[in-house]
């Protein structure tokens, strides 16, 4: 679950979804997914 912070707030995301076969089992593809997260601290003032 995403939780807003006072200090951080995220500009932008991505997944990127990638399926590799192996020559040694071309027909078990192995799967992965890559997250990408664009952040912005804020400036606290005291």
């Amino acid at each position: 679950n995403y939780v807003q912070s006072g200090e951080w707030t995220m500009k932008d995301n991505r997944a990127f979804w990638h399926s590799v076969n192996y020559s040694c089992c071309p027909n078990t593809p192995y799967l992965d997914i890559t997250y990408h997260f664009i952040l912005l601290r804020l400036p606290l003032y005291f």
